[in-house]
């Protein structure tokens, strides 16, 4: 019988076809003279379950599924002399580049099961603690049922930079096949996640004013939330606290730190503003939070709302390279982003901006 598995190079080009499948679709062109359909709450959070959260937490497993795709070939192959698998890792590596982007894009927002299951603990615990995972290694669990008995700073995306960079992992070794239960147990939560958006896309928020009226203050919420774990917690704190030392940024060992802070703002930013400029339908498209507002009237506002997106949006982009210098540059409209939000948009929508763990002024 043919075998008709996939090879670690085709499981990514899978992967990379479910991101391009997960962005978001609009309906209509934008035009001068076109009036903005009025959005209810309904619309809103409708559009964010069914063409954001599904599709998105759809390619975070497809993803996650490369990642380990990736990690198992490179981990049961021959065992070689040092250097000699640099093929199959490189592709490891590649694969968690991937993964990792496609989870901060996900989690920028956190919202039902991502808060729910507190995935971002079991999944991207930050900093990792060496002596644990060293710890975890030699326990040598079997499966996955063994790794709910391991603690989160010794698994997750950072386990993983670990032991692909910092530590490069040899095949047919402890680490090697420790690391690939690590990749599955992302696997397993991706898929989790999957099923719990895909339920929530699913349902008739038209059904329940006050669940839907709830859920779009905890979006609004957990939107200024995102903002700040990019901009205080990933990229300013550890700036402000290093004093003569180095920044201790995240990702730094894999150098995809630049490339997961982006893929996080883009989560934000495609639901902060109609990104492709196409008025999106009631009850089909993504209602961003510019789109809502001129529904309801609120044209000067989303005015200004889309210029300081749009500003963050060039800081972003101009940020090449975690440097002191182009971190401060970037993370200065961010801050203005920020105030914005909760000194008037929030206030026009009559949301309550509560205080968040990543508050950082």
């Amino acid at each position: 019988m043919q075998d008709m598995r996939m090879t670690p190079r085709q499981i990514l080009c899978a992967a990379a076809l479910a991101l391009l499948a997960a962005a978001p679709v609009h309906a209509q062109e934008v035009d001068a003279n076109m009036a903005i359909p009025f959005y209810n709450t309904a619309h809103a959070v409708q559009g964010l379950y069914v063409q954001w959260f599904a599709p998105q937490a759809k390619a975070a497993q497809a993803s996650a599924q490369a990642l380990s795709q990736a990690l198992r070939a490179h981990c049961t192959a021959p065992a070689a002399p040092a250097g000699s698998a640099a093929a199959t890792l490189q592709t490891a590596r590649q694969a968690y580049v991937q993964s990792s982007r496609q989870w901060s894009s996900l989690s920028a927002v956190a919202l039902g099961p991502l808060v729910e299951r507190r995935s971002a603990r079991l999944v991207d615990f930050r900093p990792v603690r060496p002596a644990l995972l060293k710890k975890a290694i030699q326990s040598a669990p079997a499966d996955l049922a063994a790794m709910e008995r391991i603690g989160a700073p010794a698994k997750g995306y950072p386990a993983l930079e670990n032991l692909l960079w910092t530590q490069p992992v040899e095949p047919q070794t402890p680490a090697c096949a420790y690391a690939t239960l690590v990749s599955e147990e992302i696997g397993a939560e991706m898929g989790i996640l999957s099923n719990g958006f895909a339920k929530l896309a699913a349902q008739d928020w038209s059904e329940d004013g006050d669940a839907t009226t709830e859920a779009m203050a905890e979006f609004i919420n957990q939107w200024v939330g995102g903002l700040e774990r990019l901009r205080w917690a990933d990229m300013e704190k550890p700036l402000r606290s290093a004093g003569s030392k180095p920044p201790a940024w995240e990702h730094l060992a894999s150098g995809s730190t630049v490339e997961i802070w982006r893929a996080h703002w883009q989560g934000l930013r495609t639901l902060a503003v109609s990104v492709d400029r196409k008025v999106p339908q009631p009850g089909v498209d993504i209602v961003p939070i510019e789109s809502y507002l001129r529904g309801r009237g609120l044209n000067p506002l989303a005015d200004r709302w889309l210029k300081a997106v749009n500003e963050a949006d060039a800081g972003m982009r101009a940020l090449t390279e975690p440097s002191a210098k182009a971190v401060d540059a970037a993370t200065k409209p961010l801050s203005r982003l920020k105030r914005l939000m909760e000194g008037e948009v929030a206030p026009a929508l009559e949301v309550n901006i509560g205080f968040s763990d990543a508050d950082g002024d």
